[in-house]
């Protein structure tokens, strides 16, 4: 081959349009149906493999708009706890996850990706938009598995996309999922709670309003968890139930 050649070939692939990247901020829409037998396929699963308890389940609103936010135990978590609800969920899920080898499934699912560890505001817009199109956003605020299997402190992100969309918020607590796939006939429980709705006091949210109100969601679900599990958010708990005990002598 020709220098001429080599340079001619160079100036033509320079021209050319680079592929669009998707935008992975942009969810993708999972068609109802397929949504409906992915949850399907989960429960049947999840019937055969393990033992599966639901509590509260009442307290699953029937459509969006709603957060659901849970505890993280195993990737079981994340295709397990929306699957019993009756609206399709869109997923806030770590970056990392788009770029591994379940990446496309992930994003097929209607997830979009959050980078951990700093204020990502593009997340935070998408999570807005989600909300605005009455749909169901799903987030396991610790942002990881517990390696534990106990709660870790939560990231404050929940806290802010609650007050900013002032829709309501739904605790879910899972334990037992550490187990199922070590473990045929594992026992499982789902405990869904009260949902609860944030509203800042002023104009703007404050610092202290996000964390309160991260810390408040956190605290439900630990409630709802049995104390082994309940980590950093343990004592909160005590706390809460202690000044419950002495309201009700009162």
């Amino acid at each position: 081959m020709s220098p001429d050649t080599a340079t001619a070939r160079k100036a033509i692939k320079t021209a050319l349009p680079e592929k669009a990247k998707k935008n992975l901020y942009k969810p993708y829409q999972t068609p109802r149906v397929i949504w409906g037998l992915i949850s399907f396929a989960v429960r049947i699963i999840g019937f055969l493999t393990m033992r599966v308890h639901l509590r509260g389940r009442y307290n699953i609103p029937r459509r969006g708009p709603y957060i659901m936010a849970a505890n993280h135990l195993s990737w079981i978590d994340i295709p397990i706890i929306p699957s019993y609800a009756l609206a399709r969920v869109v997923y806030m899920a770590k970056e990392e996850a788009f770029h591994s080898k379940m990446g496309w499934f992930v994003r097929f699912l209607g997830a979009f990706p959050v980078k951990r560890g700093e204020a990502d505001r593009q997340a935070m817009r998408t999570a807005d938009e989600v909300l605005k199109k009455q749909k169901v956003l799903a987030i396991f605020p610790e942002g990881t598995r517990s390696k534990t299997h106990t709660m870790a402190k939560a990231h404050a992100g929940l806290g802010m996309i609650a007050l900013r969309a002032g829709v309501p918020v739904l605790p879910v607590a899972i334990w037992g999922s550490e187990h199922g796939l070590k473990k045929f006939g594992a026992q499982v429980t789902i405990c869904y709670g009260e949902p609860v709705v944030f509203k800042p006091k002023g104009a703007k949210m404050t610092r202290e309003e996000i964390e309160s109100a991260t810390e408040e969601v956190m605290r439900r679900i630990a409630a709802m968890l049995p104390a082994r599990y309940r980590g950093v958010y343990g004592e909160a708990v005590e706390v809460a139930e202690q000044n419950q005990a002495e309201q009700k002598q009162n």
